[in-house]
């Protein structure tokens, strides 16, 4: 939001909110202040303050607002002393500034009327709420400003509130009554045409900038000192019929896209209330608050989803990190393992030629019997006698045997970790939606919550053998531990519903659905019926599909347009390149018991080279239901 939006915004929200009641306080995390209002007349509006430096955004709607945290925080429990209960009199603006002023009257304790004022600093790094009382000294603030971080204006309990700095550019009003040469007169020599624009007026952001450019037919990214001066009487003239219009108060508000409406990958690029010519697709709105609201909430569900997304796919990078670190480690171990055989022909050998071995020896070169024409050198252990090193070979291909054994389990178990966490990270990748994340959350806290448990309780007989460090201890704290239930055990475990897999149907009506994770994959092949036809991708992760066959013979189109949405949730979703899907009737695909979710073998399957096809192309499974 820019000084104009914030210029045309704060009167609709004066006619909107003046004369009601505040209802409600709440802080749904520690940069936003939800404020509920109600009037008889007016009804009930919920305006959200957030003060995050990042992305500062004001909202007002007639939805619930977002459900705050079990504690209140300090400054929910300050607002709600003075202002609950309070009458909004005015909402005000500073002339083309990103700044909001609320003011109340409210009841003390004692009955007494006071005049308190709430204000909204709408900038980036800077953004702040602060509560002011009639005579603008600060009561409390939202965040404290001390001298270390501002030493020209401090925002601290009992200062003196001091407005931000003035922007000492011309104002829209000022700008039709200057020319040219005065307009520009201050703009630097290597600044771009579009920013020469927004650094000259008040309110002006770098889009606003690259419109009035763009009216003028000009490119906004050339220096600003390569125009000649038609072009900047031009760029003036337009510049002056923004200011116009804006100081006219002819504003048309509208949220801008990179995307026509029709395709749903479409996103936000701007929000404003003059028209912006140079961004293609638009949608047009009556009231400017309707359209902050909803683009600020655009932004906050794509920041919101790309956060999810980033925070699941490194927790899963980092568990590949760990399962790959224990797979080397286990391969070295089965690699030693590999060497019982050879130590126990060594054992055998040096048995076999315990007296023709001089005592004291360090290696000897021995035939092998079991290969006619073979030796093998044997090193030998000074220290012992012949027999006690066969002995020595011997008890070093029983510890090898075992840890074969071990290991080549341990590193059964690390591929097919590696596998299911190879499925995960792919299908984040091709995640569209928060629930997708979502499901893709609860596989994964469910799985390693599983494995911890099992970790747990298969504690090894070897933990406890004297000699080892601690050992002592742990036996008395297993001796002596009490009996009885965990406190977490005795409270009713809360199960989650789950989440809808995708549903789609296909040119000829067949209903394809796609598993969002590999629980759903399961429950999708545990629900078919035998003669659904069940889809996946050749050799790599990637989402199960079924088509619904319903006792009906699938035709290739239906066969093809599902293949193509197996090809879309999968690893190689997004190549845009042929790759190979198997499919085969539900009989013929089985679940390996004992395995990950998602692991299933498969027979007598035919295989299709399709395209990844947005199912997004096809209608909804939902949409046709309602229509």
């Amino acid at each position: 939001m820019d000084g104009l939006t914030a210029h045309a915004l704060a009167p609709e929200l004066n006619d909107l909110l003046t004369g009601s009641f505040v209802d409600r306080i709440t802080m749904p995390d520690r940069h936003t202040v939800n404020l509920s209002f109600f009037a008889p007349q007016k009804g009930r509006f919920n305006l959200s303050l957030d003060a995050n430096p990042s992305k500062p955004a004001l909202n007002l709607s007639v939805h619930a607002p977002q459900r705050a945290s079990n504690s209140a925080p300090s400054f929910t429990m300050f607002l709600r002393k003075y202002l609950r209960r309070a009458r909004l009199d005015q909402v005000s603006s500073p002339p083309w500034e990103r700044v909001f002023i609320f003011h109340f009257t409210a009841v003390d304790d004692i009955g007494d009327s006071r005049e308190l004022k709430l204000v909204f600093e709408c900038m980036p790094r800077t953004s702040n709420i602060i509560l002011l009382n009639r005579q603008d000294t600060i009561l409390d603030a939202l965040r404290h400003i001390d001298h270390r971080i501002n030493r020209v204006r401090e925002i601290l309990p009992a200062h003196p509130y001091e407005p931000p700095p003035p922007q000492n550019r011309l104002t829209p009003d000022a700008c039709a009554a200057t020319n040219t040469d005065e307009l520009f007169s201050g703009v630097k020599p290597n600044s771009s045409t579009g920013r020469a624009v927004s650094l000259t007026i008040a309110g002006f952001s770098p889009v606003v900038g690259n419109e009035v450019a763009h009216r003028a037919g000009l490119d906004s990214v050339i220096p600003f000192s390569s125009l000649d001066e038609i072009k900047r009487d031009r760029l003036a003239s337009e510049l002056r019929t923004v200011c116009r219009a804006l100081s006219q108060g002819l504003f048309e508000p509208a949220i801008y896209y990179d995307r026509p409406a029709t395709d749903r990958k479409r996103q936000v690029m701007a929000v404003h209330v003059i028209a912006l010519t140079h961004l293609p697709f638009s949608e047009s709105y009556t009231h400017i608050y309707q359209a902050v609201s909803d683009y600020n909430f655009a932004v906050s569900t794509l920041d919101q989803f790309e956060r999810m997304k980033t925070s699941l796919s490194k927790r899963i990078d980092e568990h590949i990190k760990r399962v790959q670190k224990k797979r080397m480690l286990h391969e070295n171990d089965v690699a030693d393992g590999n060497q019982a055989e050879n130590d126990r022909l060594m054992g055998e050998l040096i048995l076999a030629n315990v007296y023709a071995i001089p005592p004291r020896s360090d290696g000897v070169l021995l035939s092998n019997y079991y290969e006619e024409g073979t030796s093998i050198f044997c090193p030998l252990n000074p220290q012992l006698s012949p027999a006690g090193n066969a002995e020595r070979y011997f008890k070093r291909a029983k510890r090898n045997r075992r840890k074969l054994e071990a290991a080549s389990r341990l590193l059964a178990n690390d591929l097919d970790e590696l596998s299911w966490l190879a499925s995960l990270s792919a299908a984040a990748g091709y995640a569209e939606s928060e629930d997708d994340l979502l499901a893709l959350e609860l596989e994964y806290d469910e799985r390693t919550r599983r494995q911890s448990r099992k970790s747990k309780k298969s504690k090894s007989p070897a933990d406890y053998h004297p000699g080892k460090p601690a050992a002592k201890s742990r036996r008395k704290d297993k001796v002596f531990a009490r009996p009885g239930k965990r406190k977490d055990a005795q409270q009713p475990k809360q199960e989650s519903r789950p989440l809808p897999p995708r549903r789609f149907l296909s040119s000829d009506g067949f209903p394809i659905v796609a598993g969002k994770n590999n629980i759903q994959n399961d429950r999708l092949l545990r629900k078919a019926r035998k003669d659904d036809i069940w889809m996946h991708l050749k050799g790599a992760p990637g989402s199960h599909v079924i088509i619904s066959s319903e006792g009906n013979e699938v035709p290739d189109r239906t066969i093809e347009e599902a293949a193509g949405v197996a090809a879309w949730y999968s690893s190689a979703g997004h190549s845009g390149s042929a790759v190979e899907i198997d499919y085969c009737p539900v009989r013929n695909v089985k679940k390996i018991p004992g395995t990950r979710p998602g692991n299933v073998s498969y027979q007598n399957h035919k295989t299709v080279y399709v395209v990844p096809l947005d199912p997004y192309d096809l209608q909804s499974a939902e949409q046709s239901s309602t229509e």
